[in-house]
C-alpha cells in the first residue's frame, strides 16, 4: 500500500476528527449554547422533569459527549497504529498516551476561550473514552483469535 494512500485511510480520520474535537471546544459549544437545544428536548421527552433534573441531565448528556467523541479519537488512532505495527499492546499504550495528550491540549485550548474552562476531570472522562475503545478492540481480538486459530 503506497504511503499516499496510507495517510488519506488511516492518517486523514484522525486528524479530521481532532478538528472536529477542536470545534467542540469552542465557544459554540459552551453549557450555556447547549442548554439552548438539549433543555428543551428533555423537556419535551421528559416534561414531568424538574428544573434540577433538566440541569442534572444536561451535564450528563455533555460528558457522555466527552466519552464518545474521544473513544471515537481511540478507534481511528488504534486503527491507523495496528495497520502499520501488529504489536497490539504498543498500539494500544500509544493510543492512550495520543488521547491523554490531546484530551490536555483540548483542555488547555478551552482556558484561552470566554465561556469554557479547561478541566482535568473531564481528561479522565475523554481518557473513560478511549479505555471503553481499546477493551472493545480487546474483546473483538480476543474472539477473533478464537474463531479462527493461527494453526
Amino acid at each position: 500500500m503506497g504511503v499516499k494512500r496510507l495517510a488519506v485511510e488511516h492518517w486523514i480520520p484522525v486528524v479530521l476528527w481532532l478538528l472536529v474535537i477542536f470545534a467542540f471546544s469552542s465557544d459554540s459549544f459552551s453549557a450555556d449554547e447547549t442548554s439552548g437545544f438539549i433543555i428543551p428536548l428533555l423537556r419535551f421527552f421528559f416534561p414531568f422533569l424538574s428544573f434540577q433534573e433538566l440541569n442534572f441531565w444536561h451535564g450528563v448528556i455533555r460528558k457522555a459527549g466527552h466519552v464518545t467523541e474521544y473513544f471515537i479519537l481511540a478507534f481511528f488512532t488504534y486503527r491507523s497504529l495496528t495497520h502499520q505495527a501488529r504489536n497490539l499492546i504498543q498500539a494500544k499504550m500509544v493510543t492512550l498516551s495520543f488521547v491523554v495528550l490531546a484530551a490536555s491540549a483540548d483542555e488547555i485550548h478551552q482556558r484561552f476561550t470566554n465561556f469554557r474552562t479547561g478541566s482535568p476531570i473531564d481528561v479522565g472522562y475523554d481518557c473513560l473514552g478511549a479505555v471503553l475503545a481499546l477493551w472493545f478492540f480487546t474483546i473483538y481480538e480476543t474472539w477473533r483469535l478464537r474463531t479462527h486459530p493461527v494453526l
